[in-house]
């Protein structure tokens, strides 16, 4: 492999062409395994995220590594050369906020002189690095372990292109913006572009202490290495916009370190990394926008607010972290749609897509200012602020909101259901929007039974299911404000809808629910994970329910690793596919969840241990957005999703989820008790302890202790909370 890239160019003017062949074969055996998230790290702060490699730089044949800000990438290369020659990792840790991390760098033998020769590990280099709302600083301290003094140069490479994130991703534009030539001073550097929106980005780097040169991609020191004398350059990197976009509120972010941290504790202690990861991974993600927390859904290619999967994270995290909810929803009403706009989806009461910022943004080259094209985040709104209110009671938010959820059920009705057949679809107005427009939105997502695209308007079988529990969702809050003859109105629309449902998508030689009906109002004959989920929004009755859940555990569609999106037995079938065959993490915590609804709770735990397993083989235990779908083999992991992103918030919730509803949670905030509905621990784990759950506003303390197949359950002794076993 031949590296044409910035570093190979610094390098030949550092130390010749000699070097550059040595140097550019160490960088190719360096990126070989940066190939898959294992070894990349990823921060985030704010409006803020930074990916790099595990020596904190930036490699030019990974499109995706950089430091970026408000849908821009503001720095491209940040690169630490030692006598021209890139280092070696010895170890890298990540905060556990996610904003921070140390790397622990050395040398490779080398000889900077005719008669001196230095080691490999001589040298140790720790790298600091911190993300802080609209900077990051970097720290550097150099410490030899030679026996002689060393002369030796530290070079920082560096670079912006001030691209957006949808250049970065791939997309091709006809023009850009203008790039200004660098601005140096004796201790700095400034980077500069002026884009088409007319707004002026700013990357403006300071140096402690001031380099022996800075030239426009580079700053060097010389430093005189004595033995065990460490020596330290601290480097801050700033960045602004003449007219900032953005979504994070300014207040100092440790406010988000504040949210309190409950624990859930069990007996094994790889499965309790996976939940600590997933915590820190939902304090990582939510972002302190105007209106409260709000979960940004994944890194690097979704670090915005996404309203299907900001809706979806609270309802896997909501006993644990109602603030997140509680900020959600409020930032989802204030820009709930209120006129017909075509190029961005937009209809009255219809709750945003995608919300972007970034000079395509600001220029219309993409339509997500924001974006309203899903058919699903309208109803998901209204089943999230159902459940918020059962496990918070919190009326005043309710009767502020509720406008809004009048609104969205109207939308449902009136704009979901435009031909009054009680089924909600989706056609999308925008040209440059999306295609399909529930959660599996690629192009090819849905598809018949002979691998044909259907022509929409489609109706997907989990809408449906949606649209039922928000309709259900309304008349709960509608009886909470006293509105009852609008609750009974709301549960004759959901049994309208239930009976249509069953008679118009139930597929009885399979024993599931077709994926769709398209625009013909005939039915997309194929077997989905779209039907499981429908389980878990009370669509199903429970006679279904008994035939569709061995279904969705045949091998076709149960890996091993998880349930996939698609049968093996379908035409389109591709495990190596975004949406037709892959498992998602978060697809099989809802289809659990319904499982284990309808009394499945040896299945749903399953799942639970599915993607407990598939963890184990991802860095940190950390499960990342999607995985491949192949079959499991005996001693091997999962096969990784190669741009799949991890962080990912929903993906993080997943087991949470499925806890949940093994632990069959029944919140009554309002009475100050919470049932739990045939409690039941996986038979792979023996105890579980939680503390600092929210019922209203008391906290929970429960201890569970598996015995044979039963599950006791021992409050704690200072519980301010009525527990129920039902």
């Amino acid at each position: 492999m031949t590296n044409n890239g910035p570093e190979a160019s610094l390098l030949s003017e550092l130390n010749g062409e000699q070097v550059v062949q040595i140097v550019v074969g160490e960088l190719e055996e360096q990126e070989r395994p940066d190939s898959s998230h294992a070894t990349q790290i990823t921060l985030k702060s704010g409006d803020a995220f930074l990916v790099t490699d595990i020596r904190g730089d930036f490699l030019s044949s990974r499109q995706e590594m950089g430091l970026f800000w408000h849908g821009t990438r503001f720095l491209r290369t940040c690169n630490l050369f030692l006598e021209g020659r890139p280092l070696m990792t010895l170890s890298h840790h990540v905060a556990r906020f996610g904003d921070a991390c140390q790397i622990d760098l050395t040398n490779r033998t080398f000889t900077p002189g005719d008669t001196v020769v230095v080691e490999q590990g001589a040298i140790h280099i720790h790298r600091h690095l911190e993300l802080q709302k609209d900077r990051m600083l970097q720290t550097i301290t150099v410490t030899s372990f030679h026996e002689v003094p060393l002369p030796l140069t530290l070079n920082l490479k560096i670079g912006a292109d001030f691209r957006d994130l949808f250049e970065v991703r791939g997309s091709i534009r006809e023009m850009r913006g203008e790039l200004y030539a660098p601005r140096k001073g004796p201790s700095g550097l400034t980077l500069a572009y002026r884009g088409l929106d007319d707004v002026e980005r700013e990357t403006e780097l300071l140096f402690e202490p001031a380099p022996v040169q800075v030239l426009d991609d580079r700053a060097s020191w010389k430093l005189q290495l004595a033995r065990g004398r460490p020596v330290e350059i601290c480097v801050t990197v700033k960045m602004c916009e003449s007219n900032p976009q953005q979504f994070a509120e300014d207040v100092a972010l440790p406010a988000r370190h504040d949210l309190p941290e409950p624990t859930t504790t069990t007996n094994d202690t790889l499965f309790n990394r996976l939940l600590t990861r997933g915590m820190h991974d939902l304090m990582m993600l939510s972002t302190l926008t105007s209106h409260g927390h709000y979960p940004y859904a994944g890194i690097p290619w979704f670090s915005c607010p996404f309203g299907r999967d900001g809706l979806i994270t609270c309802l896997e995290f909501l006993p644990w972290f109602p603030d997140v909810v509680r900020g959600t929803l409020a930032f989802l009403a204030a820009y709930q749609g209120t006129k017909v706009e075509p190029f961005t989806d937009e209809e009255p009461g219809k709750m945003l897509h995608e919300f972007r910022t970034g000079e395509m943004a600001n220029r219309r080259e993409v339509p997500f200012i924001p974006y309203y094209g899903s058919i699903d985040v309208t109803p998901l709104f209204l089943i999230t602020l159902e459940a918020y209110m059962r496990w918070t009671n919190d009326l005043a938010l309710l009767e502020r909101l509720w406008p809004n959820a009048e609104a969205a059920a109207r939308w449902i009705t009136d704009y979901g259901d435009r031909d009054g057949d009680t089924f909600i679809e989706y056609h999308k107005a925008s040209e440059k929007g999306l295609t399909n427009q529930g959660w599996k939105d690629s192009w090819d997502a849905i598809s018949c039974g002979n691998g044909q695209i259907p022509a929409s308007p489609l109706a997907l079988c989990e809408v449906q299911g949606y649209a039922f529990a928000a309709y259900k969702a309304m008349s709960y809050l509608a009886t909470r404000l006293n509105r009852l003859e609008e609750a009974e109105r709301w549960q004759q629309t959901a049994a309208a809808l239930q009976t249509n449902f069953l008679r118009h998508f139930w597929w009885e030689e399979e024993h599931t629910f077709y994926l769709a009906l398209n625009g013909s109002k005939e039915p997309c004959d194929i077997v989905a994970s779209n039907a499981g989920q429908c389980l878990w929004t009370g669509i199903v009755p429970q006679e279904k329910a008994r035939e569709m859940i061995p279904r969705l555990m045949r091998d076709d569609m149960f890996s091993g690793w998880g349930i996939r999106t698609l049968s093996t037995h379908a035409a389109r079938y591709n495990p190596m596919s975004y949406h037709n065959g892959s498992v998602w993490p978060h697809d099989n915590a809802i289809i659990g969840a319904g499982f284990a609804r309808f009394g499945k709770k040896a299945e749903a735990g399953q799942l639970l241990r599915s993607l407990f397993e598939a963890s184990l083989y991802f860095d940190g235990g950390r499960l990342p957005e999607l995985y491949c779908g192949f079959p499991q083999r005996h001693g091997y992991g999962p096969t990784r999703y190669p741009v799949a992103c991890s962080p990912q918030a929903w993906a993080a919730g997943a087991p949470f989820m499925l806890l949940n509803e093994l632990l069959g949670f029944q919140p009554m905030a309002e009475k100050n008790c919470l049932a739990l509905h045939r409690p039941t621990l996986p038979n792979w784990l023996q105890s579980l302890e939680i503390q600092g759950m929210h019922i209203g506003q008391e906290h929970v303390h429960l201890r569970f202790v598996r015995s044979g197949n039963r599950t006791r359950v021992i409050p704690g002794a200072h519980n301010e909370v009525e527990i129920s076993i039902v």
